[in-house]
């Protein structure tokens, strides 16, 4: 079987590279053949035995034509889309993309890392909706493939047909546990005392005010607390700088500056298993209103740390999968303040937790998501329907 990636990849360190990447080792641990990657330019062109990498497209541009072009030289059965809106547009182009693929007879399954809200404007037209380009994407492809249930129910709410719903969980991948203590000497952190992660891109849908607001409170009942703030905006531009330093001026004024640390840029790949060794709890306040799932969740899982988070959708896999109790209201203070100091100060607790969330990692591994994948293709092919291959209708 052939398969070819739509995506970004290697050296750009965008999400999609390194999803791409444990999706390729995982799917091959059961098939090693080589994967095709029909990548985004400024990727790398790439021939080993796992995988060949051919850069043919730019977002923002015509990109129809240039990809289907080099996906036919590579002759695959089936393509794997990683869509995000910042890279395929939300207009007409990607349908007539995955129209394209149809009708060089390839099948074609898009895996959707986000759902917006039904009523959400878009440029596809007809409709201008999320709900119209949902409909459309659902239409041309073999599989619209998610990965919580929150998502496929997102899907079928607005109109996409359930047999077209491929439900698939994000992967996750073991990490290195490095020695706690040199860890934090690397970081700057005290050796003692317990310590917050706040990790990934900083916007204000991630809610780092809040988090400030609550790790206040949670001074007051663990004072040798630190928060660890491991990340930088997308983009340094003016109001980027703006944000990044109302957040500094923030800190002092709630009286936690001393108490804080921030890496202060883009996190290297090397430096990331440090990170998470030097904490005790990852902390992911968000305040978003569509559905999705975290790779941050799939991360701390993949190194067995415990973690906090608002119960909004993105984050419904925890409360589903893991326990209540590691999700609390977006905006619930108190409920905040209660949960962090209960996972850094009561033992018997928190190795229930840990042991929850390692059993997560288990049954997320990239090496059984990756088989999910293998049976969706194959299932594609021998003409069953996304959801029919996978055995959820």
């Amino acid at each position: 079987m052939r398969i070819c990636h739509a995506t970004t990849f290697w050296p750009n360190r965008f999400g999609h590279t390194h999803y791409t990447d444990a999706l390729i080792l995982g799917m091959r641990h059961h098939l090693p053949e080589q994967h095709m990657v029909a990548a985004e330019h400024g990727s790398a062109p790439l021939e080993t035995e796992a995988i060949r990498c051919v850069p043919c497209f730019k977002r923002g541009t015509d990109y129809v034509e240039p990809l289907l072009s080099t996906v036919r030289s590579f002759g695959p059965d089936v393509v794997i889309v990683q869509y995000t809106d910042d890279i395929w547009g939300h207009g007409n182009r990607f349908v007539d993309l995955l129209s394209g693929l149809r009708e060089a007879g390839i099948a074609t399954i898009v895996n959707s890392h986000s759902v917006f809200p039904a009523r959400q404007r878009r440029a596809f037209r007809p409709g201008h909706s999320a709900r119209a380009l949902d409909r459309a994407i659902a239409r041309e492809a073999g599989a619209y493939m998610v990965h919580s249930h929150r998502m496929r129910q997102d899907l079928f709410e607005r109109g996409v047909a359930a047999d077209k719903i491929a439900l698939i969980p994000h992967g996750s991948r073991p990490m290195e546990q490095r020695d706690m203590a040199e860890s934090r000497r690397r970081l700057g952190l005290p050796l003692e005392g317990k310590v917050v992660l706040f990790f990934g891109f900083i916007w204000p849908g991630k809610g780092l005010e809040f988090l400030f607001d609550v790790f206040r409170g949670v001074l007051d009942r663990v004072p040798d607390a630190r928060l660890y703030i491991a990340g930088h905006t997308r983009r340094k531009v003016f109001y980027t700088r703006i944000y990044m330093a109302y957040l500094q001026a923030r800190q002092h004024w709630l009286g936690i500056a001393r108490h804080t640390r921030q890496w202060g840029d883009y996190v290297p790949d090397e430096m990331v298993p440090t990170i998470y060794s030097a904490a005790d709890v990852v902390a992911m306040s968000y305040r978003q209103n569509y559905s999705s799932v975290s790779g941050v969740v799939h991360q701390t899982a993949g190194i067995g740390k415990l973690m906090l988070c608002s119960r909004i959708a993105k984050f419904s896999e925890v409360e589903r999968q893991i326990s209540r109790h590691l999700v609390v209201e977006p905006g619930d203070l108190h409920g905040w303040v209660e949960g962090l100091v209960r996972l850094l100060t009561d033992d018997r607790f928190a190795a229930d937790m840990r042991s929850r969330i390692t059993r997560f990692a288990e049954e997320t591994s990239w090496v059984n998501t990756g088989r999910m994948h293998l049976e969706l293709c194959r299932g594609l092919l021998a003409g069953k329907s996304a959801a029919g291959a996978l055995g959820q209708i």
